[in-house]
């Protein structure tokens, strides 16, 4: 069998405005023989975050520091597609398998496979997985960037609980986060992630006020109305701020209130 490789993209990994959190594609195999092509990806060392949040022994390796800096990669890659690209691109299968994770953890968004060109688009061909599905897209089929918002909340959700996105009787994560912390006064905000949060982070440095912020993000992310969810850009900027308690934890508990919140773009 006779394959030829041609490595055509993205050929320096950093180079001026280059992406830094997407699956790297390095080049095609075609088989000469049957004329099948393959692409070929760069490798990404540690796997797939879903691996890492349903292992126990990995999960506790993943601390809340790195929790935080992941969500923050996934946020920045997709910034990158959902506004400096054109046309636009809506990944339409963002979830924690296909987010994957190099030797130093830093976290690459992959499999574009179903990933659409465009904005507000309608498609009667529904796809996805489980727990991840935006309301609208699934009602309507209405494709848009805001669908892949939608998606990166729940993943916000896995990395706050260690939960899968849905469980074995079919409910969504988002569901009960909905019934468990969203609900109730802000001020208790932090006392309903402590008891809804991965037992996995309890006993590690874990700013309660940069686990709420966090939680909030994911709460604003999952709006029903698609119009009333945050952009990208405004999500990493939250998330920085949450990022950014570390540096001023002493070890108690530190509030959030409505203020924490951010809104639509």
């Amino acid at each position: 069998m006779v394959l030829i490789f041609a490595a055509f993209v993205n050929r320096v990994l950093g180079a001026a405005g280059e992406p830094q959190n997407l699956v790297k594609l390095e080049g095609f195999c075609i088989n000469s023989a049957t004329g099948d092509c393959f692409l070929v990806y760069e490798y990404v060392e540690n796997g797939s975050l879903d691996l890492w949040l349903l292992d126990r022994d990995r999960a506790r390796r993943l601390d809340w520091r790195a929790r935080l800096h992941i969500a923050l990669d996934l946020a920045h890659g997709l910034q990158y597609i959902h506004e400096h690209t054109w046309p636009r691109v809506v990944h339409k299968d963002i979830k924690s398998s296909n987010v994957l994770l190099d030797a130093r953890m830093h976290a690459k968004i992959a499999n574009f496979g179903l990933a659409k060109t465009g904005h507000n688009a309608v498609t009667t061909h529904i796809v996805g997985t489980q727990g991840y599905i935006a309301p609208e897209y699934l009602a309507d089929g209405l494709v848009t960037t805001k669908m892949d918002v939608f998606a990166y909340g729940v993943v916000l959700l896995e990395l706050v609980s260690g939960r899968e996105a849905a469980d074995e009787t079919g409910e969504p994560l988002w569901a009960d986060a909905e019934d468990r912390v969203f609900r109730g006064r802000d001020e208790r905000l932090e006392a309903r992630v402590a008891a809804w949060m991965d037992p996995a982070l309890a006993g590690q440095t874990c700013p309660p006020g940069s686990v709420a912020s966090v939680v909030s993000v994911a709460r604003a992310c999952l709006h029903k109305d698609p119009s009333k969810r945050p952009s990208m850009l405004d999500i990493a900027y939250t998330l920085s701020k949450a990022d950014e308690h570390f540096a001023d934890y002493s070890g108690e508990s530190v509030s959030v209130d409505g203020s924490g919140e951010i809104a639509a773009r």
